[in-house]
């Protein structure tokens, strides 16, 4: 005769039916809650300890027809920099914002086409850790980019971030950021699309001294024909930060590719950038007191 093993009890007689087994409209407004805290708690978590300590990355700038005396420091792009969820905790602030705003057709010189723009005021923020954030990002900017213009990180005096909502056929044309009030650094944290950022030579006439003999106007003359044609790219991919200083800053304007453009990776790789709707933070030092 065979031996008879009786089946243990049922076990759901044991543990209660799961809870979200039959999900009422009652527990899908629970549950959804629960991933909204859950996703805030993770990018509370992120933005105290994810700390970018990576040096910039040299494969997403192309300097190959930059002039030879171009400074690779003063142009420079970190790679994920901060996390996807800190890009959209940032993004859907900045889109509430600017949700009842509508696009700007061009602005006043001409730098930039359909377009929104709005201040970040550093106590308007909805999310607390987005301070944290940009706290983190000011404090890599000063620590790794204004040792040369400041004595120390807490003199530099930030002016207020600014958000930038681009449309995918908005372009934003070659410019130098003024100099009136801004200082000596320009960043960007580029959020949603990749988009590529050339960099031409420009001319200030203020630079020139006008005392200057005829061999050395002659010698000018010839390296500007060899810039005609000078430039260097940075590919923005999302999450990234570029930085632009010195002779970036000042010497070089600055203007995003539109979509389809060719970005050429340093190791020969053409890359086909697919630019998109694009949302950038700005981050600028203000001018100090004593050069206004």
């Amino acid at each position: 005769m065979k031996s008879f093993i009786k089946p243990p009890i049922a076990l759901k007689k044991i543990f209660p039916p799961y809870p979200y087994d039959r999900p009422s409209s009652k527990t899908n407004s629970v549950l959804q809650l629960l991933t909204i805290k859950q996703k805030n708690r993770l990018c509370s978590i992120s933005s105290t300890r994810y700390i970018h300590s990576s040096p910039p990355d040299p494969s997403l700038v192309n300097a190959s027809d930059a002039p030879i005396d171009f400074n690779l420091s003063s142009a420079v792009v970190y790679n994920d920099f901060i996390t996807s969820l800190e890009v959209d905790l940032i993004a859907n602030d900045i889109k509430n914002r600017m949700k009842r705003r509508r696009y700007q057709k061009g602005h006043w010189d001409s730098a930039i086409t359909f377009y929104k723009e709005v201040e970040l005021a550093d106590n308007s923020y909805q999310e607390e850790d987005i301070p944290n954030i940009f706290g983190r990002v000011r404090q890599h900017l000063a620590q790794h980019h204004l040792t040369n213009y400041y004595e120390d990180q807490e003199s530099v005096n930030w002016l207020p971030c600014h958000a930038i909502d681009l449309k995918k056929d908005g372009g934003l044309n070659a410019h130098v950021d003024s100099i009136r009030f801004s200082g000596t650094l320009v960043a960007g944290l580029s959020l949603l699309s990749p988009s590529i950022m050339r960099l031409i030579p420009c001319h200030n006439d203020d630079d020139d001294n006008k005392s200057n003999i005829k061999d050395e106007n002659s010698t000018k003359e010839e390296n500007s024909t060899k810039e005609e044609h000078a430039y260097v790219d940075l590919y923005l991919p999302p999450r990234s930060l570029y930085v632009l200083t010195g002779v970036g800053r000042y010497k070089y304007s600055h203007q995003l590719l539109p979509d389809s453009s060719t970005f050429l990776s340093c190791d020969g790789t053409e890359i086909v950038v697919r630019r998109d709707h694009r949302l950038s933070v700005i981050f600028r030092d203000a001018k100090p007191s004593s050069q206004n």
